[in-house]
């Protein structure tokens, strides 16, 4: 089974550039979990959500602890319980990106910021795929495959 466009929701509560479409945001989801190499045996969805400032430094002190906006965070869903409760496209989880925050690093690291948006997306999805930088094997692991799919979908 997969995940579908339409099964990627997007909640935009930060004002974001046209270039940064909702079928790039969804591109990114896709091709992230095609070449993940990680299946579901059922259908799963995703919840993006593009924040500002105020709200991503609340959250990441409410669920992380930590003060200030970050990036992005990632929240891991339940999907195998959920579909075991038999809900239909049972989520995986939620990725939340701070613009401004991704904005800032992109002039900082002289990036285009479209590019390293989609990169937060990846890298907040193959979180929710189970990929994790915690030592120095998983996150070659993880930065390769973001890069791969990086490439793939800016083009």
């Amino acid at each position: 089974m997969t995940i579908t466009d339409s099964n990627i929701e997007i909640q935009i509560v930060h004002k974001i550039p046209e270039s940064i479409s909702l079928e790039l945001i969804k591109e990114a989801v896709l091709m992230a979990y095609k070449k993940s190499n990680r299946t579901y045996d059922f259908n799963i969805s995703v919840n993006v959500r593009i924040v500002g400032i105020n709200e991503g430094a609340e959250i990441n002190r409410k669920f992380k602890h930590k003060d200030g906006p970050t990036n992005v965070l990632a929240f891991v869903g339940e999907p195998d319980r959920e579909n075991n409760l038999g809900i239909d496209a049972p989520s995986i989880g939620d990725i939340v990106v701070c613009y401004p925050v991704v904005e800032k690093e992109s002039d900082e690291m002289k990036k285009d910021v479209e590019q390293h948006f989609v990169h937060m997306i990846i890298h907040g999805f193959l979180h929710l795929m189970g990929y994790d930088h915690q030592d120095d094997q998983e996150e070659h692991e993880m930065n390769g495959l973001t890069n791969k799919i990086l490439r793939s979908v800016i083009s």
